[in-house]
């Protein structure tokens, strides 16, 4: 894949300029909303963190943090596969595929950049009882969502996903814009080879704190999540993946469309 490496090269991310392989400084978001720090605080050092037109992201367009990986749609309607047999709602579950969640867009194995955007929509279920038993079946109508693999090789002969250690490589939480935050809110996780459940920005709440616009998170604000009463402490030196995560309530379904830009590294 051809990647853009160097300072020279300039990237149209959500009409702000970034360049490719540099580090740069936050600054106020285009639209005029409010930057949410997260805990970061202002004029954080940031690296973009750029996707190429299939929405791979090379780790020679990271700078010095040695992320690579690719976005993904993901939900408990769809297997690794594609299919909905094998999500998490119609195999385990054993509900119909109209009671699960759907993803609309992107399709199953793309994941198209559109302007340094990377968009979706689709709709996340209303969590219904177990088949088995009078109980909301949450571990297995969860939602849907995307997310970006930080330590995954792709194409790359014998390529997996694998855990990422921001410590290491000197990062120190991520940093996002988005142009509309869902009804339902957003879980913006970060699953970790350490935790069996992911620990989200504000987890001991039901929602992170995402804001329209800009959004700086450090590792310090990333906890819990508050379901699970023995979850270890954030281990941010085995991450897998930035996750945004539109979760299910036993109230209704709920529709969602949002895109994510200027995805970048926070630098100590």
């Amino acid at each position: 894949m051809k990647q853009l490496a160097n300072c020279l090269s300039l990237v149209l991310l959500g009409s702000v300029a970034i360049a490719a392989g540099c580090s740069t400084s936050s600054s106020a978001t285009n639209d005029g909303s409010p930057m949410n720090m997260g805990g970061a605080g202002g004029g954080s050092k940031l690296q973009a963190l750029l996707p190429d037109p299939t929405g791979y992201v090379d780790v020679g367009a990271t700078g010095m943090t040695m992320i690579k990986g690719a976005w993904y749609a993901y939900g408990d309607g769809i297997g690794s596969d594609g299919t909905t047999a094998t999500g998490d709602c119609e195999l385990k579950g054993m509900h119909a595929v109209s009671d699960c969640s759907a993803i609309n867009h992107p399709s199953f194995g793309m994941f198209p950049n559109s302007m340094g955007k990377m968009c979706t929509d689709g709709t996340a279920a209303k969590v219904i009882n177990l088949t088995t038993a009078a109980m909301p079946d949450y571990n297995n109508i969860w939602g849907a969502g995307i997310g970006l693999d930080l330590n995954n090789g792709g194409g790359d002969a014998g390529a997996m996903k694998l855990p990422y250690n921001a410590t290491m490589n000197g990062v120190i939480g991520m940093a996002f814009d988005i142009d509309s935050v869902p009804l339902a809110g957003l879980r913006v996780e970060f699953p970790t080879k350490t935790a069996t459940n992911a620990a989200f920005w504000g987890g001991d709440q039901m929602l992170s704190p995402v804001m329209k616009g800009h959004n700086e998170i450090l590792w310090t604000k990333v906890t819990g999540p508050f379901y699970d009463t023995v979850a270890p402490p954030f281990d941010p030196t085995t991450i897998y993946s930035i996750q945004f995560h539109v979760p299910t309530s036993t109230t209704a379904s709920a529709s969602y469309q949002f895109c994510i830009s200027n995805l970048s590294a926070i630098l100590q």
